[in-house]
Order: C-alpha cells, then structure tokens, then sequence
C-alpha cells in the first residue's frame, strides 16, 4: 500500500501559506517598519489518495509573523480533524479503514531574508522547520522534525505581479513513515483589480514525500479583499491532479496587522 499513501500536513500547511501570504507576493516592497501580523484561518481538503473512498480533513491555524524590511519570521499552529481511511502523513503498513481522528497537528517556523535586487526584482530565501508536535499514534504527525529550504522571486510589472517558488524539503524518517526528501515548486501570479481587491492564479509542483508514491500537482485560484483598517480577507480553492494531492480544498484567512 505504500504506493498510495498520503503526505497531506505538509501540503495542506503550504496551502494556508500560500492562501495567507500570497498579499506579501502581491506587494514586496519591505514595509517602513516593523509589523506583526496574525492570520487566522480554515482549510478544508477532500481527496481518495489513491484509496477506494474519501478522506476529509478540516484543519484549523494560526500563523502569527513578525516582519522587518529585511527579514520575516512566521509561525504556525494547526489543529486538526480528519475522517476517512488515508492520515494525514500516510497509510503505509496500515489497514485502510476509515476513522477520526482530531488534535493539535505539527507546529512549523519558517524565517525569510527578503532582498532587493536592481530593475523592481524582489528575491528572498528561507528556511523552514516542521516540530513533531502532533501525536503520530494517531495519525497526525510523523514524529519527526523536517526541514525544508526554499527561494522565491517576484516582480511588478504594474498592477500585474509574477512570481517563483523553488525549495527543496529534508523529511525525517521513521520505521512507520519511510519517508523521502525532494524537490516543491510553485509558479504563479497576483493582479490589482481595485485599491481593495487582489487576485491571482498559482500551479504547485512537489515531487514524492514517501517512497512509492506519487508527484503532487496542484492548480489554486485565490482573492483577497481588503476590509477596514489593516484588516485582509482571503479566499482560495483548489483543484488537485494526483493521488498525492486532495481533489478539492478551500481555505479562508482573516489578517490583521498590529
């Protein structure tokens, strides 16, 4: 079975972010001074994996970030509720059953040096660590601390801004989860439609977490709608093209600035 195991916590986690922090993209000027902000947020992924019936997760975070005009430091929290044969970190050596299951997920910090290169072009590059916080008996985690190290690049071109993403994660291994290290990448753009209103389109790429399973591909469409005050709203759907990525998956953020 381990041809169609599941790697969902990271990929639901990227999700969030990028839901979440696609605005950074959309303007990557550094800001003036120094903010916090916190996004609060649901996800809800629905996928066969491979197996003969659903898995729905619905997963709850908190990202808090500090940011400085060279340096972003973001942290998060998730909880998690899961029914259906697939875990959220796989299936392997298991019986495909359906169950629930639900508790705190696995923490992450990612911090990010931003630069700032001639003609508007905005690199930055960044490391992120994933805690074993959730309880692997259940499913949740792998119990196992991961590493992933990532560089991403955008540039404005008026009200339309492209960008890049390429990191490479260092997964932990364990006896139940045989896990495997590889490449992720996402390409995408963010648009102005208004003052208040930013869209845009992203195509993410992962190759296998587990031995034996497949390359994740993803296509998700998001808005954000600025509301008052430092306050975002964000929305993003998404439509996965294996079994290592969900069918369907919709988030919702709230941001505040302080």
């Amino acid at each position: 079975m381990q041809s169609r195991t599941l790697k969902l916590a990271f990929s639901l986690i990227a999700l969030f972010a990028s839901g979440a922090g696609f605005a950074q993209t959309a303007a990557p000027a550094a800001p003036p001074a120094p903010e916090i902000k916190l996004d609060t947020g649901f996800v809800y992924a629905r996928g066969t994996y491979g197996l003969p019936t659903n898995t729905d997760i619905f997963m709850a975070l908190v990202n808090p970030t500090y940011e400085n005009p060279d340096w972003r430091v973001q942290g998060s929290l998730p909880y998690i509720w899961l029914h259906g044969p697939a875990s959220v970190v796989g299936n392997a050596g298991t019986a495909v059953t359906s169950r629930s299951e639900h508790g705190i997920g696995d923490a992450t910090l990612a911090v990010t040096r931003k630069l700032t290169a001639p003609d508007g072009w905005f690199p930055s590059f960044g490391a992120k660590v994933k805690f074993p916080t959730a309880d692997d008996a259940k499913g949740l985690g792998t119990g196992r601390t991961d590493l992933s190290l990532e560089s991403d690049v955008a540039k404005k071109f008026g009200d339309l801004t492209p960008y890049a993403t390429l990191g490479y994660q260092f997964l932990g291994r364990s006896a139940a989860y045989p896990m495997k290290d590889g490449l992720f990448g996402t390409l995408g753009f963010v648009t102005n439609m208004s003052d208040q209103l930013v869209a845009g389109l992203a195509g993410n790429w992962r190759q296998p977490t587990i031995s034996g399973g497949s390359s994740a591909s993803e296509l998700m469409v998001f808005v954000q709608q600025k509301l008052s005050g430092d306050s975002h709203l964000q929305f993003f759907v998404l439509h996965g093209f294996t079994d290592a990525s969900p069918t369907f998956a919709a988030g919702l953020t709230l941001s505040w600035m302080f």
